[in-house]
């Protein structure tokens, strides 16, 4: 069956001149298996960002491949953000697509930068937890992640991120959710985030996108909600990763009834 070529033109809202939008997309990671298609998903998750969130062009940032290694994601996570981030107004969007891994002991979930060696997470990668205590310090009026990674060891053609041949890991303590903090992440913990090779995006982003399109309004009142997001993704990701053998179920962590994307 021939999936629909996303199209961001579809969608009118208002600019929004108090949301922000940190993206980054990995696809050639360095010291690790690809992440396919990671990179394509975040080049096209940033038109949705101006289309279906309203973001204007220079509240954005889009890092792709080498743009993402370490040092530079911290210092966009250190200073870029906090001078984007007006306190109690800003509305803060962050769309990661690529590798993450959990630590030995599942306390801990990592995202990969374009250069983390996963042997090395707690020195090259990035911390969950670090991220979402930077952005808690500044404090914004709330926060909406999106999250095509998963944590079980596995790229999306199900190669071993892992140089050592230790077991997959899997995170045992599900991490609490920050106050203000919605995420959307593309699987289970132990389930594998997909590609989808007809779309030539993850499954998840790709059908996070074709819902942000309008597809996700169910009652059709021109409004997406968290809770109608998580419904249009999960029918049809789970139905995607399905056919290819394996399960993947989005997940929702935060309030299920925020509207996210209003229409003209």
């Amino acid at each position: 069956k021939k999936l629909e070529p996303l199209d961001p033109s579809k969608i009118k809202v208002k600019t929004n001149k108090s949301r922000v939008a940190l993206i980054i997309g990995i696809e050639n990671y360095s010291n690790t298996a690809k992440a396919l298609y990671a990179d394509r998903d975040a080049k096209f998750f940033k038109e949705y960002a101006k289309k279906a969130f309203g973001i204007e062009d220079n509240n954005i940032k889009l890092l792709i491949n080498d743009d993402a290694a370490l040092v530079n994601s911290l210092s966009i996570l250190s200073k870029w953000l906090p001078g984007k981030i007006e306190k109690k107004q800003t509305e803060l969007i962050i769309f990661f697509a690529g590798h993450g891994l959990a630590s030995n002991d599942g306390k801990e979930l990592f995202l990969l930068t374009q250069d983390s060696d996963a042997d090395l997470l707690s020195r090259t990668a990035l911390s969950r937890t670090e991220i979402f205590n930077k952005i808690k310090e500044y404090n914004p009026k709330s926060t909406l992640i999106f999250l095509d990674a998963c944590y079980t060891g596995f790229s999306r053609e199900k190669e071993t991120l892992l140089a050592s041949a230790r077991p997959v890991r899997i995170v045992v303590d599900d991490q609490s959710t920050p106050e203000n903090f919605t995420i959307f992440s593309a699987s289970q913990l132990d389930q594998i985030s997909s590609g989808l090779k007809e779309a030539e995006h993850g499954i998840f982003s790709y059908y996070l996108m074709k819902g942000l399109e309008g597809k996700a309004d169910s009652n059709k009142d021109k409004k997406i909600t968290t809770g109608e997001l998580l419904a249009y993704m999960d029918k049809n990701v789970s139905q995607k990763a399905s056919e290819q053998g394996r399960k993947q179920n989005p997940e929702l962590l935060g309030d299920q009834n925020q509207i996210i994307v209003e229409y003209k």
